[in-house]
């Protein structure tokens, strides 16, 4: 079964509970900025074992001290589905 796009007033009131979060090019994104390169590897490390037990998996980017989260749902057309917000609502919780 295909996952549903969500549509721009979804995504937009789903953004109002998120904060630090943006929609941009079909994907939710957010960054952190952390004290060092291996807090933000840990964090990286942390994320990756959200992703694994949601079978849902974002792209994270380590710039030394800031890990960027940017999710889409691949099988909804690479647009944002509720896979894509909850799995942002449980990272954010994580991190924040």
């Amino acid at each position: 079964m295909t996952d549903q796009p969500l549509t721009e007033a979804e995504i937009e009131l789903a953004l109002s509970e998120l904060p630090g979060w943006n929609h941009t090019d079909d994907h939710l994104v957010c960054s952190w900025t952390f004290d060092g390169h291996l807090a933000a590897v840990s964090a990286a490390a942390a994320v990756g074992w959200l992703q694994e037990r949601r079978n849902h998996h974002a792209d994270l980017t380590i710039q030394y001290n800031k890990l960027t989260v940017s999710t889409t749902t691949h099988s909804a057309g690479h647009k944002v589905s509720a896979k894509d917000t909850a799995l942002a609502q449980e990272v954010s919780a994580l991190l924040d």
